[in-house]
């Protein structure tokens, strides 16, 4: 390693820990600046002694240093997750039992109309209909709990109880994780409790003194006929296809726009005329800048721009693949054997002449190969990007997470893994074939 190597990484690693020091104050800081400046010096007169080079002293008290204060800043408990396990059980019993598979049912609903929050002093709701069903409160807030009981139901059918919030979206009202799922007993009665769940988002919540009106339905749920698939599954098949159609999209655009450009960001090829280099730095620039922006950034971007839906997640994959693709590929240009080139020049080949029949035959298979990693990657990116509307199973995703729709969670996951472990096998094989 040169002196200039050497001088390069003592400055920054010092810089490093000064401002660390500076930012955290903490005099253990200080100490290892002191130390790290110590152990290098003694590092340099060990050099110029010509014996052995130790510079390991050092640089262990400089990582203890900066992993001090990484772990400091994002404030690590390593026993939170133990402390804490009994708040995600019910998630995790959740995602263990996937909806994919329903059986054709008839259902009888009785709805209750729950005032949230309570604006009034609560008092028991009664419905009168076929049957009596009787709640605690004819109004309560996320978390209260409600009693729910009924007389006059058949022995046989299962009873499923949902909360309906104001616009209308439905979700099972869960027990320990689970859809809650009760029978009436042999004379027809039955009595369970349950969490009023948060059905509106933060930050929509009527204003003080106002409430909305949720309803609370009992499903009387009589089995017809033999299974079939969930609408959940059948959602998350469309979805997945729909996902798998945004990433190949945005990288066959991404690729039909990038290899171009990635020929005027490769040094070997615009290192000749002042204006060659000049397209070299700006085109680099170009790629480094965007790339360095997270394509969640660019799904707000578009979302706002196109509107919600698979468009604006497609461009916004898009036009981060460019910017990857670009420095990728011009990279694969800049490592091509140099002699076809040298070989053309020397006849009085032109410049387009060189690129078309001593470059691009060489580029091919490696284009092709990261071209089929990023729709792999693509695939997997766009899952997030429906998080912020781009489309895709993300978008649906998200929704079952705000409902807490758990069992539908874990069918749009097992989804996500069989695409993305179907689409990593066809990948790995097709750049095994071509490069």
């Amino acid at each position: 390693m040169g002196l200039r190597t050497l001088a390069g990484i003592w400055l920054g690693v010092s810089l490093t820990l000064v401002g660390l020091a500076l930012w955290r104050g903490h005099p253990w800081l200080w100490i290892s600046v002191g130390l790290w400046w110590i152990g290098t010096g003694y590092d340099a007169w060990r050099r110029f002694k010509g014996r052995r080079p130790r510079l390991w002293p050092a640089t262990l008290i400089a990582l203890i240093a900066i992993y001090g204060v990484g772990w400091e800043v994002t404030e690590i408990h390593p026993l939170a997750p133990f402390q804490r396990f009994d708040k995600m059980r019910p998630y995790l019993i959740a995602l263990t039992q996937p909806d994919l598979l329903t059986y054709p049912t008839e259902r009888q609903v009785y709805r209750i109309p729950v005032e949230v929050p309570c604006t009034h002093p609560p008092s028991p709701r009664e419905i009168r209909e076929e049957a009596q069903v009787w709640l605690s409160a004819d109004c309560a807030q996320a978390g209260d709990l409600l009693t729910l009981q009924g007389e006059g139901f058949p022995a046989g059918p299962s009873l499923e109880l949902w909360w309906v919030n104001p616009i209308g979206e439905r979700q099972r009202i869960l027990q320990e994780g689970r859809p809650l799922s009760l029978q009436a007993d042999a004379s027809g009665r039955f009595r369970t409790a349950f969490i009023a769940p948060r059905a509106v988002p933060l930050g929509f919540e009527p204003p003080p003194g106002q409430s909305q009106t949720h309803f609370l339905e009992l499903h009387v749920v009589r089995v017809i006929g033999g299974p079939r698939p969930s609408e959940a599954l059948l959602e998350v098949a469309e979805k997945m296809g729909e996902t798998v159609a945004i990433a190949l999209l945005a990288t066959t655009f991404a690729v039909l726009i990038a290899a171009p450009l990635s020929f005027l960001a490769a040094r070997n090829l615009m290192g000749g005329s002042l204006p060659a280099r000049a397209i070299y730095y700006a085109m680099r620039g170009f790629f480094n800048i965007v790339r360095s922006v997270e394509p969640l950034i660019f799904g707000i971007v578009f979302v706002v721009w196109v509107g919600l839906g698979s468009f604006a997640g497609m461009l916004a994959l898009m036009v981060h693949s460019i910017a990857a693709l670009g420095k990728l590929f011009s990279e694969v240009i800049e490592h091509i054997d140099p002699g076809p080139v040298e070989a053309l020049m020397a006849t009085g080949a032109n410049r387009l002449q060189v690129i078309r029949y001593a470059v691009v035959p060489q580029v091919v298979p490696e284009f092709v190969s990261f071209a089929v990693y990023r729709w792999d990657i693509n695939v997997r990116m766009s899952t997030i990007i429906g998080f912020v509307g781009g489309g895709g199973i993300g978008f649906r995703l998200s929704e079952w997470i705000r409902l807490s729709a758990y069992r539908q969670v874990a069918t749009a996951v097992i989804g996500i893994a069989l695409v993305v472990m179907a689409l990593d096998y066809v990948s790995a094989q097709v750049r095994r074939r071509i490069v």
